[in-house]
This record gives structure tokens, sequence and C-alpha cells, in this order.
């Protein structure tokens, strides 16, 4: 059955948000005061699910996207918006959640950013055969794409190789396939049976190969530079996406440092806030749970010779008891955010400042309840990483009472 409505706003995925029968509905690609016909495609409990059927009135936002398979690949999420209001979307809704998940009440947001397209240094693709892409949202049917608007020229040359490899041997057994694209390039594929190593070598340049995160074949690591720090790069070490917004939001936290203090970094995956950051404070201290990335830190405090900054591999909860002397922590935690105790134990360190550096601004939102009571809020800032999808960086600076 088909319905009529006008959409009333974005949820934070960027869907269109319409109610019928009192009942709120998602409608991907649909934007706001868009007059539009659908479909429900599922009911929940609380709210059903759309497809898009045709738009009667369309918005001034609207633009045609530039990559003729986004309709159809889950890569992006927001193309068919004009990228001035991708980023009022993003202020707005990082205001909406501050302000209905913490009652923090916040006028006007600032937001950084740069290139809208070829921007994406990491891209991991679905292979099935001679086809290479992304899932269809919500579908098992990889969508095969040539070129990907996001990635980088780099990515995109290699894609090309490597349609070319499995054009010529479609029984390849790849899975998935990761492409890290930075002063070099690092392929990593995933695969319980490939062994067309050679075959591979003669299609597909690359620097670096990994199969199932296991080092395979030429550099182990390949290099990023950030201004004037270089950091190395392997297979399991998360780095941000977006180079070049990368340094603007390092360069935000530096600015927000103070000279000679003691830092304490949190989540500091292959040390690259701390090591960024080193030539102005005293002391940096990080953790990270994962072993490959706190081994990654080290060589990267090592090769850029910086003796101020140490690494504890392990759990954040499980190392904050016994730490003290911090004038200003830095977290940048997953997705999920703080868990409890680790809020817990950052309050009983009672540091100057906290600055909270956070890619969902719904955990945000919810840690920050919880550290109001002891901090205030002195600062707000955005970075839009992730152009042409819902994604965007926060960076909020906190004060002690």
């Amino acid at each position: 059955m088909t319905y009529e409505g006008k959409v009333i706003n974005q949820n934070n995925e960027g869907l269109g948000i319409l109610k019928n029968d009192k009942k709120i509905v998602f409608v991907p690609f649909a934007l706001p005061n868009e007059e539009i016909s659908y479909e429900i495609t599922k009911q929940n409990k609380k709210y059903d699910e759309g497809t898009l059927i045709d738009i009667k009135s369309e918005s001034i936002e609207r633009q045609m996207p530039k990559c003729p398979c986004y309709f159809k690949c889950g890569g992006c999420d927001l193309m068919h918006q004009k990228y001035e209001s991708q980023l009022e979307f993003k202020k707005n809704k990082v205001i909406n959640n501050l302000k209905h998940i913490s009652n923090i009440n916040v006028d006007y947001i600032d937001i950084e950013y740069d290139n809208e397209f070829n921007y994406r240094n990491h891209i991991t693709l679905s292979v099935n055969k001679n086809v290479i892409g992304f899932y269809k949202n919500h579908t098992n049917e990889i969508i095969d794409i040539d070129y990907c608007y996001i990635s980088n020229d780099k990515i995109n040359s290699v894609l090309k190789e490597i349609k070319k490899f499995i054009n010529k041997y479609k029984e390849n057994n790849i899975d998935r396939i990761s492409i890290k694209s930075y002063n070099e390039v690092l392929i990593n594929i995933e695969s319980n049976n490939f062994k067309l190593i050679n075959e591979f070598k003669e299609y597909v340049h690359f620097d670096s190969l990994y199969i199932n995160d296991e080092y395979t074949f030429g550099k182990k690591e390949i290099t990023v530079n950030l201004n004037k720090y270089k950091y190395n790069v392997s297979s399991k070490v998360f780095f941000q996406k977006n180079t070049k917004m990368t340094v603007k939001l390092y360069s935000y936290v530096k600015s927000l440092l103070n000279n000679n203090e003691n830092i304490l970094d949190l989540y500091c995956g292959g040390g690259g806030i701390g090591i960024f950051v080193s030539d102005k404070v005293k002391s940096v201290l990080g953790i990270e749970i994962i072993k490959d990335a706190i081994k990654n830190a080290k060589e990267n405090a090592r090769i850029n010779d910086v003796n101020n900054i140490k690494f504890i591999c392990g759990k954040v909860e499980d190392n904050l008891e016994n730490i003290n002397d911090i004038d200003t922590i830095v977290v940048d935690p997953p997705r999920v955010g703080l868990k409890r105790r680790a809020i817990n134990d950052i309050l009983k360190i009672n540091s100057n400042r906290i600055i909270y550096v956070s890619c969902n601004s719904v955990t945000l939102a919810r840690d920050l309840n919880y550290l109001k009571d002891i901090y205030i809020i002195e600062s707000i800032k955005l970075f839009d990483l992730f152009p042409n999808t819902h994604h965007v960086e926060c960076v909020v600076l906190l004060s002690r009472k």
C-alpha cells in the first residue's frame, strides 16, 4: 500500500521522518519539507520503516548524487543532500542529542570541513567471484562498483586493478578486501582459501599485503604523515579515514591543551593524538586494549623521537585506579562510548579538564550527562571527517567546576 505525507525532519542516520496515524515512519533519501509517497517495508512496535516511491514536492536542499550507484549502494547515505545542508543537519543533530539526552542546551556549534569527495583513505569491499562493491542496504546483494566517489585516487586506481584480477580469476575465494591508502597502499584479503598471491601481484600494485590480517608480502607497515609526525599503520590498527581532516582535528585538540601539562590519552590506538600533542605537553600516558595498536604506538613514538610518552596495553576501565597527577584527560572511545566504571574512575582522577572526542553524539550526550555534575562544557566543535554520510566527529572541552 502506498501512503503520502510530508517529511518533518531527519533522524540521526539522516532518514526522513514522517507520521502515519501518529506512528513515526523512517524513509531513506527523503528530506525535510518534501511531500512524498512511500510504502511501509517493515513494522516495529514504536516506528515503521519505509521506502521512497515518489517525490511530489522537492526540497531546495536536494541534489542529483554524483555517484550513479548511490541509491543502491550502502557506502554513503547523504549524497542526495546538498553539502551545506548536510553540515547543518550534522550540527542540528548534535544540538538535539545534547538537549534531549542530557538536557544540555547549546544554541550554535561550529563545524570544520574540507573536501566533499575523494577524502577516504580506507575502504572495505565485499567480493563475490567477479563482483566487488558494497552491500545494498539491508540485503546480501553486492552492488558492483567501478569507482568510489568518496575514496581517494589511489584507492580507485587499486580498485580498477582488482576488478581486472577478479574478472580474470572468478574462482578467487575472496570474501572481502580492505584497501588502506596513505603514503603507500596496504591490502588485506579476507578468504578461507586464497591461493592466487602471485597472480594477484601481477595485476594489483600495492606496498603491503595481508591475508586475514596476517602479514604476507611487501612492507609490514605503511606510513602516513600528519604535519611533522610520521605514523606506521598495519592491517589491524585503526587510523582516521580522512587524513586532511584528521590534521585539523588533532591540531584543534592540541590548541586546547596548556603547555607542560600531564596528559592521559584514553583509547589511544596507535598513538595518533598523544604523539601529535607531545611537543606541547610535559607527558602523555596512553591506554589501549588492542595489542597491535600499542605495539604500533610504541614504534610511532620511537620513529618520531618522542620520549615523553608511555603506553599501557589493557582495558581502560581496568587501568585507571592508581593514576593521578593528570592535568587533562583526552578520551576518544569507540562508538559505544565510555563504560560507567571508566566514567567513575575518570571522575576520581579529578583532572582539571577533559577533552572528549566522539564519533557518536548519542553516546557522547549520554556520557556528558554523567560528567556534567563535576564538569562544565567550555566548548563544542564538530569536524566533518565523513562527508556524504550521517557521521560527524565531535570535540568537547570540559572544565572541572
